[in-house]
């Protein structure tokens, strides 16, 4: 395992060139590491008492952060979230604006009409301000790296290549968009990076940054 792991890694440090520029979209990232089957040769040993139905991979931001970092020059990640309005989850953005200096931007939830009690229709869309962020920001960063598997993002993705920069896509297989991969210099699938980038918890009743 360590080998291939080693090997995406590598792919990774050749593709990215100069400074890079990271935009995290939130709920796709993490409902997509959320559906991931934990396999038990992952289990850490602090964890290998419980079964397989009662842990899950999660997003671990600062592992994020000192990967990336390792690699070469980070210039700017900036994290996009709704806001629950939650004690739990202030706590979760206060620690990634002030621990991990991301530069947040967050809404309220939008909600439905095709929704009932069990089953509630919110959500909160960042394709425009993700968008408009990146190409604000785009001279600043030579490597534009997106997490997320959303298909509305293939036109920022080729212009981003259009405009000299390297465009990196890391989701989950079965969770991008079919129209990513080509649109983005390079797609990397997140559990090959998962000892890099995620960790495995127990699965709790809410998660902070759903």
């Amino acid at each position: 395992m360590h080998i291939i792991l080693n090997e995406h890694i590598e792919k990774l440090k050749n593709v990215v060139k100069g400074k890079m520029g990271i935009f995290i979209d939130a709920a796709n990232l993490e409902q997509s590491v959320r559906d991931m089957w934990v396999n038990p040769k992952d289990i850490p040993d602090e964890l290998k008492s419980y079964s397989i139905n009662q842990l899950q991979w999660s997003v671990d931001y600062e592992k994020i952060k000192n990967s990336f970092q390792s690699i070469g020059k980070v210039e700017m990640i900036r994290f996009y979230s709704a806001d629950f309005q939650t004690e739990s989850h202030r706590k979760f953005m206060y620690f990634l604006k002030k621990r991990l200096k991301f530069s947040l931007n967050t809404k309220p939830l939008k909600k439905y009409d095709d929704h009932t009690e069990e089953k509630p229709h919110r959500k909160a869309n960042f394709d425009v301000e993700i968008g408009v962020d990146a190409t604000f920001y785009m001279n600043k960063f030579d490597t534009f790296i997106l997490f997320s598997g959303d298909c509305d993002f293939e036109y920022l993705l080729k212009f981003m290549r259009g405009n000299g920069k390297i465009a990196l896509v890391f989701s989950r297989s079965g969770h991008v968009a079919k129209e990513l991969p080509p649109a983005a210099s390079h797609y990397f699938d997140i559990i090959d990076f998962r000892s890099e980038i995620l960790r495995i918890n127990l699965i709790k009743a809410k998660n902070l940054a759903n």
